[in-house]
């Protein structure tokens, strides 16, 4: 699909990524990361976010100054406690089709662009931040039932085991 404008983005087409129908055009674009973490018995690590209620890998924005890879890796011990380096990218997701929206409790709606990366973990404790109610290791087969849409296709990618990132 190519948008020639954002009047010409028809938003009631779309969903956001807890699947619920977006209510307007996004507000900003963010540029976003999630780190892919799995324990030793090859579960994933996931996060219960405290704003939507929703488990997710831990991640989120990319600040000024910073690239994706010191993003990845300082969300990821913001939210979780753990020190980790970046192995390889999964994949940049963006499409409408991978739920890239976000709305968040106050309405305010981003539509990310997210780097997506295998991290391997090397130091730290595992804590819940002020950013989630809840933290875990799950089977892929497993995974929470209110896990976000978005990350549920992240997942399956990081699962296939392809070298190529996926673009969506």
């Amino acid at each position: 699909m190519k948008v020639q404008s954002t009047e010409d983005f028809d938003y009631k087409k779309w969903q956001d990524s807890t699947g619920a129908p977006l209510q307007k055009i996004p507000d900003r674009i963010g540029v976003a990361t999630n780190g892919f973490l799995r324990d030793e018995t090859g579960k994933i690590l996931m996060q219960r976010r405290s704003d939507i209620d929703f488990w997710g890998m831990p991640g989120g924005n990319v600040e000024i100054g910073e690239s994706v890879e010191q993003g990845v890796v300082r969300e990821v011990f913001e939210e979780t406690g753990l020190q980790v380096r970046v192995e390889r990218l999964i994949g940049i997701y963006s499409e409408p089709e991978s739920y890239p929206f976000m709305r968040y409790p106050d309405g305010y709606t981003v539509h990310y662009i997210t780097h997506v990366f295998t991290c391997d973990y090397f130091a730290g404790e595992l804590r819940v931040s002020d950013e989630s109610t809840d933290i875990d290791y799950f089977p892929a087969d497993n995974l929470p039932k209110n896990t976000l849409l978005s990350h549920r296709i992240r997942i399956e990618d990081a699962l296939t085991g392809l070298v190529s990132p996926f673009i969506r």
